[in-house]
């Protein structure tokens, strides 16, 4: 006969589901990237962060890019907002800061989305709305598709840049004689030239009014 098992004595826990394990070790991988940047992410470091033998991590992800693809999707989870806008111009802009919002959030976010071509939900979703927005203001077809895909690389480039600036690359731009010997450039101050926040809204609405000039019958709204 089985034995029965002490009521004193706890009762075993199953494992968790695979999904609920992948994302918490998606969780894990991302505080790795916050504590130590995207170098210090190997499969064996997450094994170890999170007590496990590291074919527990290839059961849950074949591969490190399989990793990243999913680091990504939970990045861009936080980059859709819950409300809309009724104006086609605001909408992208709602959308393009929240995307920037949730790659600054996370140390490397921008290499991380960059480096996925994963077409997963979130990213999906974040494209749909994008697309359909675009199909709103008056773009059809491919148009709307390179759209699309100009704001998106617009805000991914200068997450990128941003996230990249090391204090060496500052003081490279204000080494003695820059002035001299680059007038035009450093003409502005370069505390403007690294005014991250400013220069994106500039240029958010650089592409907002070269898309509004290049929508077919320039009365809609």
């Amino acid at each position: 006969m089985p034995k029965r098992q002490d009521a004193s004595s706890p009762a075993p826990t199953s494992p968790p589901p695979p999904a609920t394990r992948a994302r918490a070790l998606v969780t894990a991988a991302l505080r790795i990237v916050d504590e130590g940047g995207l170098e210090a992410l190997t499969m064996r470091r997450l094994a170890d962060a999170n007590k496990l033998q590291l074919p527990a991590i290839y059961r849950a992800f074949s591969n490190k890019q399989a990793l990243l693809d999913e680091m990504a999707e939970a990045i861009l989870a936080k980059a859709l907002p819950d409300g809309n806008e009724h104006d086609w111009e605001a909408e992208v802009a709602l959308l393009a800061r929240q995307l920037r919002q949730a790659l600054l959030a996370q140390r490397e976010g921008a290499r991380i989305v960059g480096g996925s071509y994963a077409a997963k939900r979130h990213s999906l979703t974040l494209a749909e709305r994008l697309v359909g927005v675009m199909r709103r203001a008056g773009f059809n077809g491919v148009a709307a598709l390179w759209a699309t895909s100009t704001v998106f690389c617009y805000v991914l480039g200068e997450a990128l840049e941003q996230q990249g600036l090391t204090d060496d690359a500052r003081d490279r731009l204000t080494f003695p004689g820059a002035r001299q010997t680059y007038p035009q450039l450093f003409s502005t101050p370069v505390e403007e030239i690294l005014n991250f926040d400013d220069r994106f809204a500039f240029g958010l609405g650089l592409i907002l009014g070269g898309l509004r000039e290049q929508i077919p019958g320039k009365d809609l709204p």
